[in-house]
């Protein structure tokens, strides 16, 4: 970390004020803030100079002039002046000329480390413009520096965050008193998801109860709670045990128009006695099947024999057999065990 005496004892009159990152952070996680190259510090030390409006930039004591201040809690001494700001190699470089009383407290090290202070923009995180820097022996970046804010910031920008303890967080969090920032993060990132889950399950439940898009939790439990109390409707639901009795009353009916309707094809000469059963079962497993066998039939003869059509042989079928089983659907294997077993 770099300090602001010299290996040769003596006070440094330049000093690395803001280095380049991509991102840079604080010591303590703060950030992220960016200045890319050159070219983008060349944009900083633009607006820097021309905010400045030829006045020198100040060096005070703990940011005083930015803090305290402001605040009417104090007076903000220079502790030096800005007589130079350049871009170098590393980022950008300050020479200061330190004010006597200054240079006697880096001298004996009642001060140590320099830190910038300076804006971003809130949404791209780069640095716009340096404010002016400070003495301070709590270094936050690693060049030192520290970062604070202070309310009162331009629209648009925001000043860099100052340190914050985390033993409250860790506190508040339920964390271990061992935990540090990234386990704090990744708590805070938890408690995020699971809100946004909860704002997801919260807005389906409001669609589903046809609530508005702003009806909070409150109204969605007394919806919830009201839907539960309510009565269905006798006009949209029946029944259990009615229903069941109705479906079995309909496939009796089923099953007696199925049996009238074989009965009739025997009686009337189109279905031999002998295929009855399976003319059933047939109707039961497809009715329009059946029908549109039996409209097809030919009637035998009134009082026409069939004992003279050749007598089937068991485990073959005819012709005239095979055809039906052709038109019906009904495999050759089906077919022959209903007419061999009715005949056996």
């Amino acid at each position: 970390m770099q300090e602001l005496i010299g290996a040769d004892g003596q006070v440094k009159r330049e000093f690395l004020v803001l280095p380049y990152g991509n991102p840079f952070f604080g010591r303590d996680g703060r950030g992220p803030w960016i200045m890319r190259d050159k070219a983008h510090a060349e944009r900083v030390l633009n607006f820097t100079r021309q905010t400045l409006g030829g006045v020198d930039m100040m060096v005070d004591y703990d940011h005083a002039s930015e803090l305290a201040a402001p605040e009417g809690k104090g007076r903000a001494l220079a502790a030096g002046w800005v007589k130079g700001l350049d871009i170098r190699d590393d980022g950008i470089w300050a020479s200061v000329d330190w004010t006597p009383q200054a240079e006697a407290e880096l001298a004996s090290r009642q001060y140590r480390y320099i830190s910038p202070y300076f804006r971003v923009d809130k949404t791209s995180r780069e640095v716009t413009r340096l404010v002016n820097a400070g003495l301070t022996n709590t270094p936050n970046l690693d060049l030192p520096a520290l970062a604070h804010v202070r309310a009162g910031a331009p629209e648009g920008v925001v000043p860099t965050m100052t340190m914050i303890a985390l033993a409250p967080l860790v506190a508040a969090l339920a964390l271990a008193s061992s935990a540090g920032e990234t386990e704090v993060l990744a708590a805070i990132g938890k408690l995020k998801a699971e809100r946004d889950g909860s704002e997801a399950a919260l807005n389906a439940a409001r669609t589903v109860l046809g609530l508005a898009a702003d009806a909070g939790s409150e109204a969605v439990l007394a919806a919830v709670q009201a839907a539960k109390a309510a009565k269905p409707d006798p006009a949209q639901f029946v029944p259990k045990a009615g229903y069941d009795q109705l479906q079995a009353r309909l496939a009796r009916l089923e099953e007696d128009r199925i049996l009238a309707s074989v009965n009739a094809a025997v009686e009337g000469g189109k279905l031999p006695p002998a295929m009855k059963e399976w003319a059933i079962e047939l109707g039961k497993k497809d009715e329009a099947s059946l029908n549109s066998y039996l409209a097809a039939a030919v009637p035998f003869p009134a009082g026409a024999a069939i004992t003279g059509e050749p007598k089937p042989v068991k485990g073959k079928l005819t012709d005239e057999e095979k055809a039906i089983c052709s038109m019906t659907g009904v495999s050759e294997a089906d077919y022959l065990k209903i007419r061999d077993e009715e005949g056996a």
